[in-house]
């Protein structure tokens, strides 16, 4: 009894001290030490323990991120991301070539999952295109399945679980150089690494699709959106690549604005799904598209893949991603207009 009695008037004690402490909205980081130390809060008349933040590696964030953490924001300003997403760009420039090799393949893997799931739920409706039904009639239904699950899902596995876009690194890449934390070297190897191994990833994915059967007697829906990626000029094709990663790079930044999963996977699924469901040229999930078409023997030659279709979308997509964000934020928020302005100042004094 003796033990008991000391336990609970031990309890009684720690809860009295837990009433008689301030009510906190949240932990308070401690920046010497990347630690927050346990506390008792009240919440609703609850005494609730306080449990510590998990460590973060040096460098991890930005001190844009770190910033945030310390004002208990969910969410990064317009500034404070293009500061991240920078500080992204630099670590990732960082990276020893066998790591962004293995992220550049599983990520055009998760892209091809996003992609398939496009077409063996939306393709499959009787409004999908090549079904040979009425497309006019709910043909907005077929775009709204074809663009709401897939992409996102596969967008989001990207930034959740680690895997580098070839899209996605233009903006990062560009949001860096400016920042003067890149080269233009390193934004080079880093698009071309990426770029090839995205297509390794999307070929690995093609082959296992096959050997699985799911495309069997479903590919008409595929075979049918790849003749209509090779039928338009390359113009088009051109103006297409510059909206889709415009709004792949917006997802891009948004993510990088949560710092929870809920808020990662809101900020990605609404613009990837519109990119999908208005149909825009993603340059990878492409790589994915023609590749699982001709598996399942569509007649589209080299020659029509790469010039009508792989080079447009290609550009388009770094100047989407490296000009409308990457370029148009750094002059925005970044170091560029106050370099500029310092050198036009040293100039009129000169003269």
């Amino acid at each position: 009894m003796g033990t008991g009695d000391d336990g609970n008037d031990a309890l009684r004690k720690t809860l009295t001290q837990g009433f008689n402490t301030q009510p906190t909205r949240g932990p308070t980081r401690n920046m010497e030490n990347n630690d927050i130390p346990p506390r008792m809060t009240m919440n609703g008349g609850a005494v609730q323990l306080g449990l510590p933040m998990p460590k973060w590696p040096a460098g991890h964030h930005s001190a844009a991120f770190e910033a945030v953490a310390i004002k208990k924001s969910f969410v990064l300003s317009p500034a404070e991301i293009f500061a991240e997403c920078a500080h992204h760009g630099e670590e990732k420039a960082k990276f020893p070539w066998y790591k962004i090799t293995i992220l550049c393949i599983i990520a055009g893997c998760y892209v091809s999952f996003g992609y398939t799931t496009c077409m063996l739920v939306g393709g499959m409706l009787n409004q999908a295109p090549g079904v040979g039904l009425a497309i006019e009639e709910n043909y907005g239904l077929y775009k709204l399945i074809f663009g709401a699950v897939g992409f996102p899902f596969g967008f989001t596995a990207i930034i959740v679980c680690g895997g580098e876009l070839y899209t996605s690194l233009c903006a990062y890449m560009m949001a860096a150089w400016w920042e003067g934390k890149v080269t233009v070297w390193d934004q080079l190897r880093m698009l071309l690494v990426s770029w090839w191994g995205n297509f390794v990833g999307c070929a690995i994915m093609a082959g296992l699709l096959c050997a699985s059967e799911v495309y069997n007697h479903k590919s008409t829906t595929l075979i049918h959106v790849a003749y209509d990626k090779v039928s338009h000029g390359w113009g088009a094709t051109f103006v297409k690549g510059i909206f889709a990663n415009w709004l792949v790079g917006i997802a891009t930044w948004q993510a990088n604005a949560a710092q929870d999963l809920s808020g990662k996977a809101i900020g990605i699924w609404l613009p990837i799904s519109a990119f999908a469901m208005i149909g825009f040229e993603h340059c990878i999930a492409n790589q994915f598209l023609f590749l699982m078409a001709w598996a399942q023997g569509a007649n589209i030659t080299a020659e029509q893949f790469i010039w009508r279709n792989m080079i447009p979308a290609t550009l388009g997509n770094w100047i989407g991603g490296a000009i409308c964000l990457g370029t148009v934020y750094a002059f925005a928020f970044g170091r560029t207009p106050k370099l500029l302005g310092a050198w036009w100042d040293g100039k009129m004094k000169k003269n």
